[in-house]
């Protein structure tokens, strides 16, 4: 190879890398940059969420949606969502008022985005990319939150759950976080 080439080859390389330098410190992340958020419970986007953390599901993620105790599935078989983390902000046996739907959106997109760029999801799952997920913070409504006991809330009517799908609407067929 030619000096102006091996050049030219070398400068090409080099500006690859500082432009990959420069967005992963910029802030470019491969999941999508604000998990989408919905509410739970009696007054909810979904009627039900019962789903724990590692749980897959069939179901549809979306306003109107409900994962009641039928939803479950296998994760080693197509499924819709998995649940990759829950956490609750607030314990239960606490008596607090609600945070308001925008407090807790904030704390799931943070809690999940966080979750989304840990290495506790695998990169690859039954041939599919984690870049290929989207990733959904799924809260509690008031009525979920004032009553974290009730009928139709996760374990814990005060939990965030971290929900992965696929982006382009396809089903899942393996589990993506790591147990």
């Amino acid at each position: 190879m030619s000096r102006p080439v091996a050049l030219a080859a070398g400068a090409a390389a080099l500006a690859v890398l500082l432009l990959l330098v420069g967005a992963l410190m910029g802030g470019w992340r491969p999941f999508t940059a604000q998990p989408d958020v919905l509410t739970y419970g009696p007054d909810g986007d979904l009627e039900q969420f019962v789903l724990f953390e590692g749980q897959c599901a069939n179901g549809d993620l979306a306003s109107g949606g409900s994962f009641g105790p039928e939803a479950d599935a296998r994760c080693g078989v197509p499924h819709d969502v998995e649940v990759v983390a829950s956490i609750a902000p607030v314990r239960e046996g606490r008596p607090v008022s609600y945070p308001g739907e925008e407090g807790l959106a904030a704390f799931g997109r943070a809690y999940c985005a966080l979750y989304a760029d840990s290495d506790l999801l695998v990169p690859t799952a039954g041939g599919v990319d984690r870049d290929d997920l989207r990733m959904t913070a799924v809260v509690p409504a008031r009525a979920a939150f004032a009553d974290p006991r009730s009928a139709g809330s996760a374990s814990g009517g005060r939990q965030v759950s971290c929900v992965v799908s696929r982006d382009d609407g396809e089903r899942l067929t393996d589990r993506f976080s790591v147990i």
